[in-house]
């Protein structure tokens, strides 16, 4: 990951747009989608500033909540948002983790996957840190989008906002969707995704779907599965 994503700007930055995407609902969304239990571990992956991790924990208290991000400034800052809940916040790569193994029962992330370097190794770190019987489910944008569409839902999500936000929300999306490599975005197709993972230790237990989060079709929801 570029060192820009890493750096205390790009904290500031991504704790903004969270802020923003928590109060759309997105997170919600995202956690409907997960079909979470009422007991168990969960790890969310590129956890950044925290606020999938505060949603998930008001959607189901009793869940144990972990959450593994690269850049030290983002785990401050969510160590921060989440001071009054129980969670175990760590920096770290998926690709190589300090967990135990079996340790989760479901290992989420949302829109991170997009900058991992190694896929394989980090697939294979995830079944190794799952349960058995326990399951990954990832939200990630496919290669191809059609990014002035996706500008334009995004400008209609944010109607009754102020000038400011639509701005700031139109301009942000935009920028992270055109200039993504840049920062080390790398977007995939259902098919380069499928290859990945049948070179994986999940092979043959995994689907993928394309779903829609925030009135945007563009995302597939990767399910991952480890054997009981």
């Amino acid at each position: 990951m570029p060192i820009f994503s890493r750096s205390r700007f790009a904290a500031a930055l991504q704790d903004f747009v969270g802020k923003r995407r928590m109060e759309a609902g997105l997170y919600h969304e995202i956690a409907e989608q997960i079909q979470l239990p009422e007991t168990g571990r969960i790890l969310d992956v590129g956890t950044g500033t925290g606020w999938q991790l505060e949603v998930i924990h008001q959607m189901r208290p009793t869940l144990e909540l972990y959450g593994l991000d690269l850049s030290q400034h983002s785990i401050r800052s969510a160590e921060r948002n989440l001071k009054e809940l129980n969670v175990d916040l760590r920096v770290g790569s998926i690709e190589k983790t300090s967990y135990d193994d079996e340790t989760f029962d479901i290992v989420t992330c949302a829109s991170s996957m997009s900058y991992w370097e190694n896929l394989i190794a980090c697939f294979n770190e995830i079944h190794r840190i799952l349960k058995r019987g326990g399951v990954a489910i990832l939200f990630e944008p496919q290669k191809g989008i059609d990014i002035d569409q996706a500008v334009e839902t995004i400008r209609a999500n944010m109607a009754d906002a102020s000038k400011l936000r639509q701005f700031m929300a139109v301009h942000l999306n935009k920028f992270g969707l055109r200039s993504g490599n840049a920062l080390g975005l790398n977007l995939y197709s259902r098919e380069e995704i499928e290859d990945i993972i049948n070179r994986s230790q999940f092979a043959d237990r995994t689907s993928i779907e394309t779903t829609t989060l925030q009135n945007l079709p563009i995302f597939m929801r990767i399910h991952l599965e480890k054997v009981e």
